[in-house]
């Protein structure tokens, strides 16, 4: 597999997590049975984007904040029983120790470096922000 375009701990670490839940060609796996109602959707969207970001020709930037915010969207949950059930899912998959307990940890981490690999491929670095400040003045002294 070739490596990313440029040095990307996070992406790296987001792939990395990705693969604790397991191969999705195993047997019984996380991937096949998360999701059930989407019909493959989540496996799919995962899958375009890991395969999408090692494309020679890629656009490394909008590839990486594309498929973390899939990982985001798709990991996300809008109740508290919906969280339970997922962080209890992961937790089973994972661990034959404290399920929750590494479920729950798992996904903030796994949310967490999603958002930073969102963010830190999103938009303008540091030096335009600088830049941006620097030229302007406050809007009433324009």
């Amino acid at each position: 597999m070739d490596a990313p375009a440029h040095d990307c701990r996070d992406l790296d670490q987001l792939l990395r997590l990705i693969g604790i839940l397991g191969s999705p060609a195993n047997e019984h796996s996380f991937w096949e049975s998360w999701r059930p109602k989407d019909h493959g959707y989540g496996f799919k969207k995962i899958k375009a984007g890991i395969v999408a970001l090692h494309r020679p020709d890629a656009d490394h930037d909008y590839l990486a904040r594309d498929f973390a915010d899939y990982v985001l969207m798709l990991f996300a949950t809008e109740t508290p029983e919906g969280e339970a059930q997922l962080v209890d899912s992961i937790g089973r998959h994972i661990t034959a120790g404290h399920s929750t307990a590494v479920g729950t940890q798992f996904l903030a981490d796994l949310r967490n470096t999603a958002w930073r690999v969102w963010r830190d491929h999103r938009g303008p670095n540091a030096d335009s922000v600088v830049d941006w400040w620097r030229q302007t003045s406050y809007p009433g002294e324009r």
